[in-house]
């Protein structure tokens, strides 16, 4: 299976690089006429505020998950070799963020992925190569290990495996005491009509913006009006890790499933988490030193998106400050529609595989 993703994903990459100039930012795209949000590409609710990112357990035992279906961001990838995924939910700003957890250690690929937007990092300790990372760069998380129950709580029952959770009010009472700030402090102008908007403004009138993560437009055209249905996707990081979707045409989300097939359900309000893009990104990885934890190559390669209950195949690399560019099979840029997503890091190392099937049952990626 993945041998055949791999030969096609190949295809793929080599039709991008043949295009040479499609690699530039194309200068035709429309300019956004007013600030958008950097996660979903709707329009800005929280201007100058830094998104809230928060690592959560997500393993089969994990069957109780806060704020899962209000983010606007979940990634999803096996860092460890024979540990269970951990998830990243990604929130606006601190007001937006609810009741999340159960809070797991940090893991310095999502910071990677979201360095572009200046996230404010929210974990329960963290390996080597997670506390290196924020060493390097200078960010500050807040971490259960050094605030504990002043920003972090388990419930008045203690057990020997606590579900640690936290939320945005909570993190907000010891930002001053970690000299951690909730607000943007660089701006980042992305286009021509925000580089106005921002010349034309003074001093504190003047909106701090960041990169979007994602190429992302509301009411963008998709890449080919021909791409086969695709209703059910299943995402295998290992034999004890998966991550499956059904698609609900009544919503046009995507549902999360656990590995069973089960609901994941968010503990807040009973719902079922959902995404109006999937978007499954193929990565060159490599053991670390230490022989357990895996390191990604975020520089480019394949992979495919899911809206709307179809598929479409797609070649990504970075853009500046981090964010994500996307092409299509011929190479051509292209954005995807606005909305929540979810994004999973797959590699071929530990025989991750992914596997969709249209409305017949009949699996699609060959």
């Amino acid at each position: 299976m993945m041998k055949r993703i791999r030969t096609a994903l190949c295809l793929i990459l080599a039709a991008a690089l043949l295009a040479g100039c499609a690699f530039l930012p194309s200068e035709s795209e429309p300019e956004a006429l007013a600030p958008a949000d950097p996660l979903t590409g709707h329009p800005l609710e929280w201007p100058g505020q830094r998104p809230v990112a928060v690592t959560i357990e997500n393993s089969t035992a994990s069957a109780t998950q806060w704020g899962i279906s209000s983010a606007s961001v979940v990634l999803e990838a096996l860092t460890e070799a024979g540990m269970a995924t951990e998830l990243c939910l990604v929130y606006p700003a601190l007001a937006a963020t609810p009741k999340v957890g159960p809070v797991a250690a940090g893991q310095d690929i999502y910071w990677r992925l979201l360095v572009g937007q200046q996230p404010l990092p929210v974990q329960r300790g963290g390996g080597q190569f997670d506390q290196n990372y924020l060493d390097y760069y200078s960010i500050r998380a807040v971490d259960a290990l050094e605030a504990g129950r002043t920003a972090f709580d388990c419930g008045s029952e203690w057990s020997n495996a606590p579900l640690w959770y936290t939320s945005g009010s909570a993190v907000s009472k010891v930002l001053d005491a970690l000299s951690i700030s909730a607000v943007l402090t660089e701006s980042r102008v992305t286009s021509a009509a925000s580089a106005a908007a921002a010349s034309a403004s003074s001093g504190s009138d003047a909106v701090l913006t960041v990169p979007a993560l994602l190429p992302q437009e509301e009411d963008g055209k998709l890449p080919d009006a021909t791409a086969p249905d695709a209703v059910n996707v299943r995402v295998c990081f290992d034999d004890n890790n998966a991550t499956g979707f059904a698609y609900d045409p009544d919503s046009g989300l995507y549902r999360m499933l656990h590995a069973d097939g089960t609901p994941q359900l968010d503990a807040n309000n009973g719902q079922q988490a959902g995404f109006d893009n999937l978007l499954v990104l193929f990565s060159a990885s490599a053991l670390r030193d230490d022989g357990r934890t895996y390191d990604f190559d975020l520089s480019m390669g394949g992979g495919v998106w899911l809206n709307g209950g179809h598929l479409w195949t797609i070649t990504w690399t970075q853009g500046q400050d981090n964010t994500l560019l996307f092409y299509d099979a011929d190479g051509r840029t292209m954005n995807i529609r606005a909305g929540t997503s979810y994004i999973a890091l797959v590699t071929s190392v530990t025989g991750q595989e992914l596997t969709v099937t249209n409305s017949s049952g009949e699996e699609i990626l060959g």
